[in-house]
């Protein structure tokens, strides 16, 4: 990235007629606020507690350059924002202690390795004959970028820390393309890969992904390619934003390529991903010994608007992350949380998957706004307008019985009312209460067709597996049994047949402690050691040594 492309005209101010420090650094929070969507008040406090950086005024020449920063929670990438007085701000207690060119940066924690470094640009510039006065000079924002652009020309890129891990995101749609653009924002090294060439031409023309909403910027990628073999080498981390459906093909195409200590994640897994994608990784490519894991949920609520566009309406407060087995989460997951601290341990894959938020809400909505959705071609709000009192009732159906079989196998899985407070702050006293209370629903329209991913994808890779070990263990889920029936007279596809039935997760006929053995990486002991599906994969073999270090167990 360029200091440059961190700026917009709305956030760089020309000769200003603030007179006094505390009134500049107001003036630059309220804009970053209302561009950047930046906490002022978080932003105010972190800037006192770093003492002597909120105050910091160096000598250029004949002027003063200020350069307030902090680490801060405040902002969700890093931003800057600046303002010249010519005249001079006064900065210090001293009526001589005046600013010119006021600079304001702030990053939440996992840019500091970035952060530096654009500090050091700025530091950089300051040895530049005509720094100062060339800002000074300039008429309007616009010309004020114009002269960074131009004295940045001459010098590399602000990077990352060079042995920072290295993303490789494979998917390009809206959930692909907002965590290819976030991650890029932050100043990792990201590839993109996807099957789709035509998805990927509106990005290689514009030099990256344009990312509005939550966070905004051109995000430069590295490499972004429909070659599988060039996307994933050098590759630290693989994250799979695709749909559950597409998990297995997915798996077949980059098995060839995966290489010992590489962190797979499923963002999300839905429900049995992780164990769906170790089977085909084991059968492809058996001698490799990646690390895998799966997401509870997708961390974005994002939707593309144009080509090469993607607009984040949220970004999750939390998403639980699970390895398979689980004791290797503690290895994985320090490194993803270096550039996406929103991820949190979970306890195991079935954990994860029986959270799965999107089987309650998403088939049941969109099968029961169907008329609604082809007459406006989904012109209303999806998760506010297309829940009703009446339409909720049905959805705390279906969550009862997704708790229900996640107790029978011992396991105390969130509420829906729970999920949407701990992943977005909204709470209610009711599902229909909490899910209006959450800002990041508002402005997400339902699918323009009901030949969509929340039934195609959902009701196979979501309900059928959750009502699969319902009835394997003796749960009745006819709420959700209902809407798979539905869902499969309505597109002419059964899609039990079709979905992640315990057969195909490999646990059928397996007893609870076995399936909990399974997914934790224990070893059965005693008479039940050879009980259950004798055709089940060893889990616990995708063990293996990534170059930080990490060790996966034995």
């Amino acid at each position: 990235m360029r200091i440059a492309e961190t700026l917009t005209s709305e956030l760089v101010f020309v000769k200003i007629k603030a007179k006094e420090r505390v009134e500049t650094i107001d003036l630059l929070l309220s804009e970053l606020h209302k561009i950047r969507g930046v906490d002022k008040e978080t932003a105010l406090r972190d800037l006192a507690a770093n003492g002597q950086a909120a105050t910091l005024r160096v000598a250029v020449g004949d002027n003063y350059l200020a350069v307030p920063h902090a680490v801060t929670q405040a902002s969700k990438q890093l931003v800057m924002a600046v303002a010249t007085s010519p005249a001079g701000i006064l900065w210090g207690e001293g009526p001589d202690e005046l600013a010119n060119v006021v600079i304001l940066l702030l990053g939440p924690p996992q840019t500091h390795g970035l952060y530096l470094r654009v500090l050091s640009r700025i530091a950089r510039f300051c040895k530049t004959e005509g720094f100062l006065p060339s800002l000074l000079d300039a008429q309007s924002s616009l010309d004020l970028i114009g002269y960074l652009e131009s004295a940045e020309s001459s010098m590399e890129e602000v990077a990352e820390e060079p042995d920072s891990p290295r993303f490789c995101v494979i998917g390009a749609g809206p959930g692909g393309m907002a965590m290819a653009g976030h991650l890029a924002l932050m100043g990792r090294k990201v590839n993109l890969y996807t099957r789709n060439a035509d998805r990927l031409a509106p990005v290689q023309a514009r030099g990256g992904i344009d990312v509005t909403g939550e966070i905004q910027g051109l995000a430069k990628l590295d490499v972004v390619t429909t070659d599988p073999e060039k996307a994933v080498e050098h590759s630290e981390v693989l994250m799979i934003v695709v749909p559950a459906t597409a998990h297995r093909n997915i798996a077949k195409i980059i098995a060839p390529y995966i290489k010992d200590g590489q962190i797979i994640v499923l963002n999300p897994g839905r429900t049995g991903g992780a164990l769906e994608f170790a089977q085909v990784l084991q059968t492809v490519n058996p001698v490799v010994r990646p690390y895998l894991a799966e997401a509870q949920t997708l961390l974005y609520a994002s939707r593309l608007t144009n080509p090469g566009q993607v607009h984040i309406y949220g970004i999750k407060n939390s998403v639980a992350l699970a390895a398979l087995p689980a004791y290797q989460t503690a290895d994985i997951l320090p490194i993803i949380r270096t550039a996406l601290p929103q991820f949190v341990p979970g306890d195991n894959v079935l954990k994860t998957g029986l959270d799965n938020i999107g089987a309650v809400f998403h088939p049941a909505i969109t099968l029961l706004n169907s008329a609604r959705i082809e007459n406006t071609n989904g012109n209303f709000q999806f998760y506010l307008e297309g829940v009703t009192p009446a339409v909720a009732s049905i959805l705390e159906a279906i969550d009862q019985e997704r708790v229900a079989v996640a107790e029978a196998l011992g396991i105390r899985a969130n509420t829906a009312r729970e999920w949407l407070y701990l992943a977005y702050n909204a709470a209610g006293k009711t599902l229909i209460e909490a899910m209006r209370a959450n800002p990041g629903y508002r402005g997400i329209n339902a699918p323009s067709t009901v030949h969509h991913r929340y039934i195609s994808e959902d009701v196979p890779a979501s309900l059928v597996p959750i009502a699969s070990i319902g009835e394997m263990l003796g749960v009745r889920t006819p709420a959700m049994r209902s809407i798979i029936h539905l869902a499969s007279v309505m597109h002419g596809i059964d899609y039990w047949a079709i979905g992640r039935t315990v057969d195909k997760l490999g646990i059928a006929g397996m007893s609870v402690k076995e399936i909990r053995f399974l997914v934790v990486g224990a070893e059965m002991k005693g008479p039940e050691q050879k009980a259950g599906n004798q055709q089940a994969i060893d889990y616990t073999a995708l063990v293996g040594f990534g170059k930080y270090g990490f060790d996966g167990g034995t």
